[in-house]
């Protein structure tokens, strides 16, 4: 009996030690910064540019499905152009994830972000600020005509 209880201390002693070990490294790496190129991405008022950057945005890149409110899915599914204004929801552990607003507006979109700054956080998941963008899709091979279409086309859309 004894010795199942010394068993049972050293284990709970190993336990403390692992549960203080990943809250310190939780804590040192929390604001952790990143550095990232930022691609040289060319930004066009064309026509044709930013239409395909909308069929990328609504289509084969998938950007709308994230970007857009829960509540409008099947309008999206419909063929609807709905706004890219965020709201989408997934809720897993460690937490709630959102999509955020993606539309020209310079207080809760990408209306203050450079073309560069926008092509680094798409293509290499770092933001504005150097902070990680959750990786839930990934573009680091799109090219630099297509990741141009769709910045393109998100600059020229209307600030919601």
């Amino acid at each position: 009996m004894k010795r199942f209880i010394k068993i049972l201390k050293w284990m709970g002693i190993l336990l403390a030690v692992l549960i203080i070990a990943l809250v310190a490294f939780v804590q040192f790496n929390w604001n952790r910064k990143y550095d990232a190129p930022y691609p040289d991405i060319t930004v066009s008022t064309d026509s044709a540019t930013i239409a395909r950057g909308k069929y990328l945005v609504y289509g084969p890149s998938h950007c709308a499905t994230c970007h857009v409110p829960m509540d409008r899915l099947d309008d999206l599914d419909k063929g609807v152009d709905v706004p890219l204004i965020g709201g989408w929801e997934l809720s897993i552990p460690p937490g709630v994830f959102r999509g955020p607003n993606i539309t020209s507006d310079k207080e809760t979109g990408i209306g203050n972000l450079t073309p560069a700054e926008l092509a680094r956080s798409i293509r290499h998941l770092v933001a504005a600020d150097g902070s990680l963008v959750f990786p839930f899709m990934e573009y680091q091979h799109m090219s630099d005509e297509d990741l141009g279409a769709i910045i393109s086309y998100l600059k020229s859309t209307e600030p919601v």
